[in-house]
C-alpha cells in the first residue's frame, strides 16, 4: 500500500461503494467516484471532488479519467462478476499502485487475487459477522483484527474498572491483554502509566490475542 493514499477512485456505487466515497472524503482524500448510472452519480457529486458516468470496462474512459494516477483504486461492481474481473484487469494494466475489490464469493475472491487485486473484502459478510459480535459482545464499542489471532478493542469501562489506576487493574497480568490508549472527551491519552486511573465517562482501547480478550470482556 502507497505511504500515504490521497486520490483514490471508487467505481462502483451501490450501498457499499457510495458509502466508502463519501466516507473517504470526509476523511481528506479526494474522491472521483464511477457509475455507469447517471442518477446515482447526480446523488453523490456534491459529496465529493469528482463524479463521472463511465462504462467502467471501458479501458480508454478510465485512462482518459485519470485513473492510472490514482493512489487506490476501490472496485465494487455489485454482483456482476465478469464486470469486476474485467474492471480490474484494466485498473491494473493502467498501473495503479493500490486495488481494493469487493468479491461475492470465494472464488471471485480467488480470481481477483490472482489478478493481482491487492485486498478483497465481502462487505455484506463482514458487515453481518460484525453485527453478530456486537450482538453477542455487547460491552465492545469497536473492534479491529489485527491478524487471525490478534484484536484491538474499544469498550467502555467495565464497572470494577472505574475509579482505578492502571496498576490496580493490572490488565497484562490478570488477562494478558494490554491498555495503549485512552480517549477523554476530545482528548486521546497514549502516554500512560500505572498512576493512569480510569474514570466513568472513558472509552478505552485494548489489544490481545483473541482468546485473552475474550476472558477479559466475559469477566
Amino acid at each position: 500500500m502507497p505511504e500515504k493514499i490521497k486520490n483514490v477512485a471508487v467505481i462502483g456505487l451501490g450501498r457499499f461503494g457510495f458509502s466508502l466515497a463519501v466516507n473517504l472524503q470526509q476523511l481528506g482524500c479526494d474522491v472521483l467516484a464511477i457509475d455507469s448510472d447517471a442518477d446515482v452519480v447526480e446523488n453523490i457529486k456534491d459529496s465529493i471532488s469528482q463524479a463521472l458516468v463511465l462504462d467502467a470496462t471501458d479501458e480508454t474512459a478510465l485512462r482518459e479519467a485519470g485513473i492510472g494516477d490514482m493512489d487506490a483504486v476501490c472496485i465494487s461492481t455489485g454482483r456482476d462478476l465478469q464486470s469486476s474481473v474485467l474492471t480490474a484487469l484494466i485498473v491494473k494494466k493502467l498501473g495503479v499502485r493500490y486495488i481494493l475489490a469487493t468479491a461475492i464469493n470465494d472464488l471471485h475472491k480467488k480470481i481477483l487475487e490472482k489478478i493481482g487485486v491487492d485486498l478483497v473484502v465481502f462487505p455484506e459478510k463482514d458487515m453481518g459477522a460484525r453485527i453478530a459480535y456486537r450482538l453477542t459482545h455487547p460491552t465492545i464499542l469497536e473492534r479491529i483484527e489485527v491478524s487471525p489471532d490478534v484484536e484491538m478493542i474499544e469498550i467502555d469501562p467495565l464497572d470494577w474498572m472505574i475509579g482505578r489506576s492502571l496498576v490496580e487493574i493490572d490488565l497484562p497480568r490478570r488477562y494478558n491483554v494490554r491498555i495503549f490508549a485512552i480517549r477523554r472527551g476530545n482528548i486521546t491519552i497514549t502516554e500512560l502509566t500505572g498512576s493512569t486511573k480510569i474514570l466513568k465517562d472513558d472509552k478505552i482501547y485494548i489489544y490481545g490475542k483473541h482468546s485473552d480478550i475474550e476472558k477479559f470482556v466475559e469477566h
